[in-house]
């Protein structure tokens, strides 16, 4: 949690990135020490996934799954990251020292195309990499303050490949090279929108980023390529929301944000915004800030918007927008266990094919393919539901669809 903000967690009214809904949504409770575990269908408080103190952990925000399925969680006060399984919670110990690579208040982490790991650092005001098997310090990916980065809190990385953070103290997102942490520009401008204090990120199924603003109380939604500010997403204070935090899309596509002073999560309508009801009323939180949801016995719903490739592993979905503003959802055909297609304005008119193939025993990776016979603007998203990663690929307007061969879009094998 930032503790440049800690007067807001004071007295009577107190005052977390794309990942898709699975079967439980798991919830960093700082004042308690522990991490939670609701369900989704019910909303209901399954019990503590980590209890209060398990490995060492005294103060959980940003969580992140790995390639290996584990859920590592950043201990903040004690500056480090702990690692738990995946499936049970069970400490595997301390994956990141406490203060390694100059760790100080250890806000969010989250693993990167090349499989390291990443940890913004609020009070050193920098991005550091980890080595993504053994934990060991690999260097400063983001130096301290570049590009005017003070408080970092929220980290992404976007469908471009580039890493998006929340500078929280100067209320605006940056982006840097995902390759080698050059300073790319403010991505969202100081104040745009009303920004104050951005938090958590998330890119959306729409392919837009929203920004959890936390000191006016509400979710703003940015143009995902320009930036340019689109439009408050959840007015101030619905539903009670009250400094928003962390937040994420779920697979029923609707919106998860953690509400740190009502302790509770707050689920949107992930169309427009509207407020849908709290998510495991009267459950132990205390002064929640992260979510993340589980991939353990995730699986696929195939569906009619949605393909689920390599028996279920990878889910594959579509978005459309044409020229006078109009979007939908592409609509899924399977062919085979890897492939499939999908249609937007007509069932026998196929706009969109795509493959994921299992390369694991070549590259150690999963590759994805798809091509396009359309010059509508897409958006197509795969996730691994297995780990949570997320590969997200954009065709503009007015451009014949590009064929996309990515041999190494995900190194989550096996």
């Amino acid at each position: 949690m930032i503790r440049r903000y800690s007067w807001l967690l004071g007295a009577a009214g107190l005052l977390s990135l794309l990942s898709p809904a699975w079967a439980a949504l798991l919830v960093s409770s700082n004042g308690s020490g522990s991490v939670e575990r609701f369900d989704l269908a019910t909303g209901s408080w399954l019990g503590s996934f980590v209890p209060a103190g398990s490995g060492g952990l005294i103060s959980p925000d940003g969580m992140a799954f790995g390639p290996d399925g584990n859920l590592y969680v950043s201990n903040e006060r004690a500056s480090s990251v702990l690692r738990y399984d995946g499936r049970t919670g069970a400490s595997l110990g301390t994956f990141v020292p406490s203060g390694s690579g100059g760790m100080d208040i250890a806000e969010v982490p989250t693993f990167g195309p090349d499989g390291n790991l990443y940890v913004s650092s609020t009070h050193a005001h920098t991005v550091l990499r980890y080595d993504g098997r053994t934990g060991a310090f690999l260097d400063t990916f983001v130096p301290p303050h570049t590009g005017g980065l003070q408080t970092p809190s929220g980290i992404v990385f976007g469908p471009d490949g580039s890493l998006y953070v929340s500078s929280s103290d100067t209320h605006e997102v940056l982006r840097y090279d995902g390759r080698t942490g050059a300073f790319r520009g403010a991505f969202v401008t100081a104040g745009s929108g009303g920004l104050r204090t951005p938090v958590g990120l998330a890119f959306g199924p729409d392919g837009n980023l929203y920004v959890s603003s936390l000191l006016t109380h509400q979710v703003l939604r940015y143009d995902g390529r320009t930036g340019a500010f689109r439009d408050v997403f959840v007015p101030a204070r619905s539903g009670g929301l009250d400094g928003p935090y962390g937040l994420g899309f779920g697979r029923d596509g609707n919106l998860y944000v953690v509400s740190v002073s009502s302790f509770q999560v707050l689920r949107y309508r992930g169309s427009d915004g509207t407020f849908l009801g709290p998510v495991g009323t009267g459950s132990p939180l205390v002064f929640p800030t992260y979510l993340i949801f589980t991939p353990d016995d995730a699986a696929c719903a195939e569906d009619d918007t949605h393909l689920c490739l390599e028996d279920g592993r990878f889910r594959v979905e579509v978005a459309w927008r044409i020229p006078d503003g109009s979007t939908g959802p592409g609509h899924a055909v399977r062919l085979t266990r890897e492939s499939g297609y999908f249609w937007f304005f007509g069932a026998d008119n196929v706009e969109l094919v795509v493959k994921v193939l299992d390369a694991c025993g070549f590259n150690q990776r999963h590759w994805v393919f798809a091509g396009g016979l359309s010059d509508v603007e897409t958006t197509l998203t795969v996730t691994d539901t297995r780990t949570g990663a997320v590969m997200i690929y954009r065709n503009p307007q007015g451009k014949p669809f590009a064929p996309l061969q990515d041999t190494a879009a995900f190194a989550t094998c096996p």
